[in-house]
């Protein structure tokens, strides 16, 4: 598949193209600094783009066959809006290039409210430390719910993400989940898993419109 992925220069983003490539895959990093990304391919294209330009997006779009995302935006003591910004450029430019297929990584907890089940470290430490981005997070995936029927999305909602390498085992998965609920599964994960996941979403995903939780048995 010719694939496009966004935030291609993150740690997770990173993943994303090297798993991609590795997997036979085409990738077109779509990046604002294309400098900062150090990986090379004879299938890695590079393009230089806004993530907030649908008119930008839709050149780098076109001719592709999905659309992957692992953008990330930093906590902040102001609203953190890049996640619903980005998101409704890239859709905007999926459906002017006529790509259907998107798959995007958010994170658990993005109704903070499910924190409280997460025990004192989530619930009074880690949920008010990233309330912003988690509050934003919950934005962009009520919008794919309520304004984008039209395209084949896939929400995956990873735990703690780690720089571990990637482990040979399935992640559990919780449809809907706002964190995965099965016990024994580690609030960790890594990131290679994650972006490994979400590659295995491109071919027969049972979760169309759909959101899912992923974790790691412990």
């Amino acid at each position: 598949m010719k694939l496009a992925v966004l935030g291609a220069t993150g740690q997770t983003g990173q993943h994303l193209v090297s798993l991609a490539l590795g997997q036979g895959h085409s990738v077109t990093a779509v990046v604002r600094n294309p400098d900062k990304l150090q990986q090379k391919h004879d299938n890695l294209s590079v393009v230089k783009a806004s993530i907030f330009s649908a008119e930008e997006l839709t050149e780098a779009f076109r001719g592709h066959d999905a659309v992957l995302s692992a953008l990330g935006f930093s906590r902040s003591d102001n609203p953190v809006t890049g996640y619903t910004e980005s998101m409704k450029a890239a859709v905007a430019a999926m459906r002017a290039s006529g790509v259907k297929r998107l798959v995007v990584m958010t994170s658990f907890y993005t109704d903070i409210v499910s924190g409280s089940n997460g025990g004192f470290l989530v619930n009074w430490i880690l949920i008010p430390l990233i309330k912003r981005v988690l509050m934003n997070m919950r934005e962009m995936e009520q919008y794919l719910e309520s304004e984008a029927g039209d395209l084949d999305w896939t929400v995956v909602r990873p735990g703690g993400l780690s720089n571990r390498t990637l482990l040979d085992q399935t992640p559990v998965q919780e449809e809907g989940g706002m964190f995965v609920s099965e016990p024994g599964v580690a609030m960790s994960i890594p990131r290679a898993n994650v972006a490994n996941f979400m590659l295995s979403q491109l071919q027969d995903s049972p979760y169309i419109r759909k959101t899912v939780a992923i974790a790691m048995k412990s």
